[in-house]
């Protein structure tokens, strides 16, 4: 075992000897050899244990358990308490993704703290295998079939090229003593089922199971990789990037016969899955127009373009005041306001430069995102106008609209930055007093 690790560490990159390590120590077997054999490879190794506070007393006494195993290899040790099950409540998921979110969280916490650059965890290859399995049963990519990664940011995985028998036949002739955590007998759990119910019989089958999963593993990760250069080269050469997010051709995705596998890789990183992606592909053989939409980001589909973009979040409340200020602001536009007298100016038609009657402004004035049923009176015009209708007639692509913004006096739009001035403040002849703001876009 000693040796297969050294041997790996020497292979591979992740894993540096001479820079201290966190060792997350549950107090299971895989953790407790992890740990006992990086120690004995002579890493600099910090252990730190969570507690779920979902085991009653039982986990009470894995706390002490590893609390005591730090003490006795005289390495340094830290433990945290935490609500597990508020926490995945709160955030409607599973108990599982709630203790794992918890738990890596609280590492790269104490790594910051501590100046620990390294997290060393006891993932094996069983437990590998079963998150193929699980993979595979509820649906994946291929980048779901090639295993667990043995690095992931900061988290390395020295034990994941051996099984948990071996683990096992290692602790014992170590003298090793270790907790059985008994909710792994429990098969109301996925993992568990896949475990107690599905490896013994693939196992029957193929009595060298794990040495096959393993060669397929290496195998998977290199079609992996090759086909993830491909997919960016070819995204690379799809993507123009622009100031407000990114443009593609249309037809380059149309003329791609891989343009599905493509996007659903590449738009991962966007929040979108492969009902968005579907849409998309629909949505650009005939209904331009069309918005798919993720949590942060939107899609807009034009006539000859696929437009990605950012999602802007703005309440109706949220924007800046503007006071008699004169001078530059950055956030949230870059916007450049002077005060003139009107003798000493000279008034040029500029629609990114609005010149507004001084005295006939209430300050502070509102700079704000525009919303549904705003209307003004815009120069020129009698009466007053929908926003929304003016972005129509002077044909702002949809994916554009929510970057809109307005000032504003009172209760009153002034101008709608870069489109179009009100009439009720406009310069006449009675205009003593000039105030100008230019959008330095």
């Amino acid at each position: 075992m000693v040796k297969t690790v050294e041997s790996w560490v020497a292979e591979n990159p992740y894993l540096k000897k001479n820079v201290p390590v966190l060792v997350g120590v549950s107090g299971g077997a895989d953790s407790v050899v992890l740990a006992h054999v990086l120690h004995k490879l002579g890493f600099r190794i910090t252990i730190a244990h969570c507690h779920f506070n979902l085991r009653g007393t039982d986990a009470d006494v894995d706390q002490k358990f590893t609390k005591d195993l730090a003490s006795a290899m005289e390495v340094p040790f830290f433990t945290v308490k935490f609500e597990t099950q508020v926490y995945a409540d709160t955030r409607k998921v599973s108990i599982q993704m709630a203790a794992r979110d918890l738990r890596y969280f609280w590492f790269e916490k104490l790594c910051k703290e501590n100046k620990l650059a390294q997290i060393a965890v006891g993932t094996h290859l069983t437990d590998n295998i079963e998150t193929f399995l699980f993979n595979a049963a509820k649906g994946t990519g291929l980048s779901g079939l090639r295993g667990i990664k043995p690095q992931n940011g900061s988290v390395i995985r020295p034990l994941l090229n051996i099984g948990k028998e071996e683990i096992y036949t290692y602790a014992k002739s170590e003298g090793l003593v270790w907790r059985e955590d008994l909710s792994n007998q429990s098969i109301k759990y996925h993992r568990n089922k896949l475990r107690h119910k599905v490896l013994p019989v693939l196992t029957e089958i193929n009595p060298n199971l794990e040495a096959t999963f393993q060669r397929n593993f290496e195998r998977l990760s290199r079609v992996d990789a090759f086909v993830v250069d491909q997919m960016k080269t070819i995204w690379n050469t799809w993507v123009v990037q622009e100031d407000k997010g990114l443009k593609i051709a249309i037809e380059a995705i149309k003329n791609h016969p891989f343009s599905d596998v493509v996007l659903n890789y590449q738009l991962k990183e966007f929040g979108f899955n492969a009902v968005h992606v579907k849409n998309l592909l629909q949505a650009i053989q005939g209904q331009p127009g069309t918005m798919v939409s993720s949590v942060d980001h939107h899609i807009y589909i034009d006539r000859e373009f696929v437009f990605i973009q950012q999602k802007r979040f703005f309440s109706a409340g949220n924007g800046f005041k503007v006071t008699e200020f004169l001078g530059e602001i950055k956030e949230p536009l870059h916007l450049k306001f002077e005060d003139h007298y009107a003798d000493d100016i000279k008034i040029v038609a500029n629609i990114k430069r609005v010149f507004l009657d001084f005295d006939k402004l209430k300050f502070p004035l509102h700079l704000r995102h525009w919303k549904d049923g705003d209307k003004f009176s815009p120069l020129g015009m009698k009466g007053k106008k929908k926003i929304s209708d003016l972005l129509i007639d002077l044909k702002i692509p949809k994916h554009e609209k929510q970057n809109i913004w307005v000032l504003e006096s009172g209760s009153e739009i002034c101008w709608v930055v870069g489109l179009r001035s009100s009439n009720n403040f406009k310069i006449d002849s009675q205009t003593k007093r000039v105030y100008s703001v230019e959008w330095m876009a």
